[in-house]
Order: C-alpha cells, then sequence, then structure tokens
C-alpha cells in the first residue's frame, strides 16, 4: 500500500481509541471448516445476521459432507434470496468444500494443524473463489494465526477515517494491517473495528 509508514500511527491510534470505548470477549476457536462457512456467510452483514444463516444451515444439514453436495440453489432457498451476495457465498462454500475433499480425500482441514502457518494460509489462498476475509477468518479463528479479516465495510471505515487511501484493495489493506499490528492484537482490532464499521455503515443507510 502507497505511504503505508505515514497512516501506520494513525492505524495504531484508532485501535487504541476503539479498544477505550469497548473491549470484545475473547476469541471463541472454531474448527477450520465450520470458520469456512462462517466467514463466507460474515462478510459485509451483522454477526447476527450470519448467526441466523449458520442455524438454517445447522437444522437443514446433518453435516458439512451434505452441505457440499447440496445445490447452489438450495441453499439459495434456504437461506433466502435477499441474504446480500447470496449467490457469491454459495459458491464459494460449495465449491470450497468440494475441493478441500477432493485435495485432503476427507472433510477435514486437520492436516494444516501439523503444517506452517504460511503453508496453511497458501493452501487456503488456492482455494476456488476465496476472498482475503474468509482465508483470513479462517487462520485466525481455526489456526491463531496472525491474520486480519477485512471486508468491504471495514476497508471503507478506514478509508473514511483517513487511514488506508482510496482505491486501496481488500487484499493490500489486510497486508498493511497486518504489518502494522502486533499478531497477539490482530483479534481484538478486528472485532473492535468490525463492531464499529458495521454500525457506521447501518447509520449511513438509515439516513440515505
Amino acid at each position: 500500500m502507497k505511504n503505508a509508514g505515514k497512516h501506520s500511527d494513525d492505524l495504531k491510534q484508532l485501535f487504541k481509541r476503539l479498544m477505550r470505548e469497548g473491549k470484545p470477549d475473547p476469541r471463541k476457536p472454531l474448527e477450520p471448516l465450520d470458520a469456512l462457512v462462517r466467514g463466507a456467510m460474515s462478510y459485509d452483514v451483522s454477526d447476527n445476521r450470519a448467526e441466523d444463516a449458520i442455524k438454517a444451515i445447522g437444522k437443514e444439514f446433518v453435516d458439512l459432507n451434505e452441505l457440499r453436495v447440496a445445490t447452489d440453489l438450495e441453499i439459495h432457498e434456504l437461506l433466502g434470496v435477499r441474504y446480500p451476495a447470496i449467490e457469491e457465498r454459495v459458491a464459494m462454500i460449495t465449491q470450497c468444500l468440494n475441493d478441500i475433499f477432493e485435495r485432503e480425500h476427507t472433510m477435514s482441514l486437520d492436516r494444516l494443524k501439523t503444517i506452517s502457518k504460511r503453508d496453511a494460509r497458501q493452501f487456503l489462498r488456492e482455494l476456488p473463489t476465496m476472498q482475503p476475509f474468509v482465508e483470513a477468518f479462517v487462520m485466525m479463528m481455526a489456526f491463531e494465526g496472525a491474520a486480519f479479516p477485512l471486508d468491504q465495510e471495514m476497508l471503507t471505515y478506514l478509508i473514511e477515517e483517513e487511514i488506508i487511501e482510496e482505491g486501496t484493495t481488500l487484499a493490500e489493506a489486510q497486508k498493511f494491517v497486518e504489518n502494522q499490528i502486533k499478531g497477539e492484537d490482530l483479534f481484538d482490532f478486528y472485532a473492535v473495528l468490525r463492531k464499529a464499521a458495521l454500525s457506521d455503515g447501518s447509520r449511513k443507510r438509515a439516513r440515505s
């Protein structure tokens, strides 16, 4: 990202300010495939809406293998076509689960716990239709990796706070945050930034 050094202090000051406004609850680890599905349903939507989607999936499908072989249309109808970017999310889930099954010969990512976090993250990035928020969410929630899930709502918030420059991609902004915030602080920053960004976005949509 351009002018990374210029914005480093501003980023850290924002982190301190948001933490003063309310510290997040501790991280609750997830199993890798559960984290993948939850991450795919979470970007740019509220935690409550994502949680409702996860509950609906859990009630309809016995396990993730059953979800893997379901048609995209079945999942669309279950979650509702008004769920934001539903086609994109469902395609990511089903294609990633099928690719994992083909590569690992099992519905599990436990093997990734035995390799380096760098190699585990590269594996996730190579999954079809994968995007920065989801791969980082899996690394953070399932592998305790120094990764930062960043969605468009969060990026817009950082741009409006003049910490990230206009035109910066999600991947570029993600890398910037991961380089500037200590690994052990990334979850806390994710939680407080997500809360601030989604609250800010909701207020703006209500006013428009």
